[in-house]
């Protein structure tokens, strides 16, 4: 408080202050410190005290000195003796002490009202009544402009327009804009941008433990963009192998060697280290493997053929020495009832299976150079074939299965040797691939060229990539189990994540990787290493 607020509060306390005492001795009216009141002779003194509005009345004092000491000793023996008390805080009126209370700073009152219970009373009741007016003053037809009292509909959908940040403080106000701010509807918009964890391709839909709600992709998208991931090691071998991945919404098939294995899938992308189903068959090692539509179809370095049924392991069919050389490539298509198989002998097969699930030869395309990957499109029917790109072959050229012909070969223009390890359709148009000339590009079949680049900034051969179909892509390079996270709307990598090896020091390359939602799977020559971003 002010020294004027002190001041007044001083000078209604010397108003207040009033003690009147008086006794008859003979004809003289005397106060207590013994001055004389003023009255005239003979007038009725009796003792009173006002402190504030309360009043206490005495009995008056007697005219005889026997009833003066008589009633005295009643006093003295009855109660002690009264003394003259001095006044107290309490003792001023209500209004007063409310306008003192007004006059203190917050954290004084506060103070004040929980020392005192009278204070806190007061202030208790002045809020009560302050309150009451201000709801017989609210006009229920009153628009307000305070948050509190728009509908819900108009809060949601001004939610939509705040970022994720500020969504999270808004969380925080009250309770009910928590639930409003939990509300997936709030999320839509931003889930599907939501950075490799969108799930809008059907593809990676069917990939997915769960089909997530949007605030929970945002968050993952979160944790994609900023590289906040935990890795483990699965598995762990002794050998160098050159292993595949193949992942399903309950199962990881791993290739070792000569064996496909089946990891069950656990809680939140976890992959268990005891395996469901070993799959047998080939002489040599697996060079690719692919599964869909219900079968594993694998094709070996023994140029044999192998399916079998993915539900319960059961061996389909073997076709052995299928081309003069290994089997590098193999896709499956209509509703499984078409196998295409790409080889180093520079030829592609394709194969219609009968009733008994025999594989019957239906056309041999000749490519020109030796097969390194392979990709159906769903939509479009188009094979892309990636070569070796020697010779002057193009490394990337498109096929149709139907006709039995070329129709479009891209990449003439890149130097010789950029084969093309791995290609991804996206899209009807367009496709992504990947190659030992360090950079992934996304080709477009309307222009018949490429029409992105997105190039190793370590220079290092990209083996094998991924992607959600939208905005994100990862790749695995040759050496040091490095998996890169790219946007596909910039030309730099977000970040690069080193693989856990087996030994110390080991280098290995990424044969093989796989994604969905929440995780990254990567196969290397003695591990296979998960990355969760849950």
């Amino acid at each position: 408080m002010s020294a004027s607020d002190i001041a007044e509060i001083s000078a209604c306390l010397r108003r207040i202050e009033v003690a009147e005492c008086g006794t008859k001795e003979g004809n003289i009216c005397c106060r207590r410190d013994g001055t004389a009141c003023g009255r005239s002779e003979g007038a009725d003194c009796g003792r009173r005290e006002v402190r504030g509005w309360r009043r206490r009345d005495v009995a008056p004092w007697k005219s005889s000195a026997d009833q003066q000491l008589a009633w005295t000793n009643k006093q003295l023996t009855g109660r002690k003796s009264r003394k003259r008390r001095q006044m107290s805080l309490l003792d001023l009126p209500d209004d007063l002490l409310l306008y003192i209370l007004e006059k203190l700073d917050p954290t004084s009152r506060a103070a004040a009202t929980v020392a005192c219970r009278t204070l806190g009373h007061i202030w208790q009741e002045k809020m009560e009544y302050e309150f009451e007016e201000e709801e017989e003053w609210r006009d229920v037809n009153y628009n307000f402009t305070t948050l509190d009292f728009l509908p819900l509909d108009v809060l949601l959908y001004l939610f939509k327009f705040l970022d994720t940040q500020h969504l999270g403080r808004m969380a925080q106000v009250c309770r009910r804009f928590q639930s409003l701010v939990y509300c997936d509807s709030v999320w839509l918009r931003k889930a599907a941008r939501a950075f490799a964890s969108n799930q809008l391709q059907p593809e990676i839909m069917q990939r997915s433990q769960v089909m997530y709600g949007a605030r929970e992709r945002v968050r993952l998208g979160e944790n994609w963009r900023r590289g906040d991931c935990t890795q483990a090691i699965v598995t762990a071998h002794n050998n160098n192998m050159m292993p595949r991945v193949a992942l399903e919404r309950d199962a990881l098939w791993v290739s070792w060697g000569k064996t496909i294995w089946c990891h069950p899938r656990v809680k939140q992308g976890g992959i268990s280290a005891a395996t469901t189903k070993m799959l047998r068959g080939h002489k040599d090692d697996v060079s690719k493997f692919v599964v869909a539509e219900g079968m594993v179809v694998s094709g070996g370095r023994d140029r044999s053929l192998f399916g079998w049924n993915s539900k319960t392991g059961e061996f389909l069919f073997a076709r052995r020495y299928c081309h003069a050389g290994e089997i590098s490539a193999v896709d499956v298509t209509g509703l499984g009832q078409i196998i295409v198989s790409g080889s180093r002998d520079k030829t592609l097969g394709v194969w219609a299976l009968q009733e008994n699930f025999n594989p019957a030869l239906v056309k041999q395309l000749a490519v020109g150079d030796r097969v390194w990957s392979l990709n159906i499109c769903k939509s479009s029917g188009l094979t892309a074939v990636g070569t070796a790109a020697t010779r002057g072959t193009p490394p990337l050229r498109l096929f149709d299965l139907m006709q039995g012909r070329l129709v479009l070969d891209m990449g003439a223009e890149l130097r010789n040797g950029a084969g093309m390890l791995d290609v991804r359709w996206v899209s009807s148009t367009s496709l992504l691939s990947c190659g030992y000339d360090t950079c992934t590009r996304l080709w477009d079949t309307r222009c018949g060229t490429y029409v992105s680049t997105w190039e190793e900034p370590n220079d290092e051969a990209v083996y094998c990539l991924d992607t959600d179909g939208v905005n994100c892509m990862v790749t695995g390079t040759n050496r040091f189990g490095r998996v890169g996270v790219w946007d596909l709307r910039s030309s730099k990598p977000l970040y690069m994540r080193h693989s856990t090896p087996v030994r110390r020091g080991h280098s290995s390359p990424v044969y093989s990787l796989a994604m969905d939602s929440g995780n990254i799977y990567a196969a290397m020559d003695q591990s296979l290493n998960h990355f969760s971003f849950h």
